[in-house]
């Protein structure tokens, strides 16, 4: 993680503010946004600053820091992380309790104020790698209508070493063989009990995987559910016939007819729209 953390510094003493922010700056990792003499100037520049971090003082007039601390989780859409920074030991108790992320004991040391940050920013680089690891997968699956865990099952499987064969191209276990699939071959897939039915143009394979699981590793954008059991390949789709119940029967390209129920018609008429 190479990005500075923002922070706000709140305390009702002007030099314990002074002391704290003059030792961020040498550190240079945490940049201070803000100075705050109060808790309602605090809520302020947070809603302004939107900060990583506050380093919360406790024992304030008006408003303490833990009741501050308790607003902000009520109404800030992110959380801060909370650091406490008080010269009372014995409010350590409520501090946890709230589930703070650092409490630091005035006076502290220089050294114990580094080993703060540097949980910090342990911490901010594990998010910022959790959301990145979401965003790819969101973009693979869009691209490919593969999730990271079917890409890397079928690197794991494969032989060849072509990407752009494996962006078209799903892998199943079935049985104790694992099978790579075309996605275009897919023409439809439901649930048996315990087992998924996956049909292709070259038959049907008998696979030990939950219908959400094929949600999560296929592109909803092709592969929308069409009822509470079964999703189709769109481009597989020849016409929707509707019943007296509402429902519509969905015709694919193989002959077979399968059940929409009115939960997933509009959406399925939405997609085929897009095609």
């Amino acid at each position: 993680m190479t990005r500075q953390l923002t922070a706000l510094v709140v305390d009702d003493e002007p030099l314990a503010i002074e002391g704290l922010c003059m030792r961020l700056a040498l550190d240079g990792r945490v940049k201070v946004v803000a100075q705050c003499a109060s808790a309602k100037q605090a809520l302020l520049d947070f809603d302004q600053w939107t900060p990583d971090i506050i380093f919360l003082d406790i024992e304030m007039p008006e408003m303490s820091g833990l009741e501050l601390a308790k607003h902000i989780k009520q109404h800030a859409q992110v959380m801060p992380k909370i650091v406490f920074v008080t010269a009372f030991r014995e409010f350590a108790i409520n501090a946890f309790d709230f589930k703070a992320f650092d409490y630091l004991l005035k006076p502290f040391t220089d050294e114990r104020l580094s080993q703060c940050i540097d949980n910090l920013f342990e911490t901010f680089a594990d998010s910022e790698l959790i959301q990145q690891h979401k965003k790819l997968g969101q973009l693979l699956n869009r691209k490919t209508g593969n999730s990271i865990d079917g890409l890397l099952q079928n690197l794991e499987v494969t032989n060849q070493s072509s990407l752009t064969e494996l962006q078209h191209t799903i892998s199943l276990k079935n049985g104790s063989e694992w099978l790579r699939v075309k996605l275009d071959a897919i023409i439809w897939i439901e649930a048996a009990g315990d087992y998924m039915c996956v049909h292709t143009l070259e038959g049907t394979h008998i696979i030990r995987k939950t219908l959400k699981q094929f949600e999560q590793d296929l592109d909803a954008k092709y592969f929308p559910r069409i009822n509470r059991s079964a999703m189709v390949n769109i481009t597989k789709l020849v016409k929707l016939t509707p019943n007296s119940n509402g429902e519509y029967m969905a015709l694919l390209s193989s002959g077979a007819s399968v059940k929409v129920s009115r939960k997933y018609k509009f959406r399925l008429e939405e997609l085929k729209k897009q095609l």
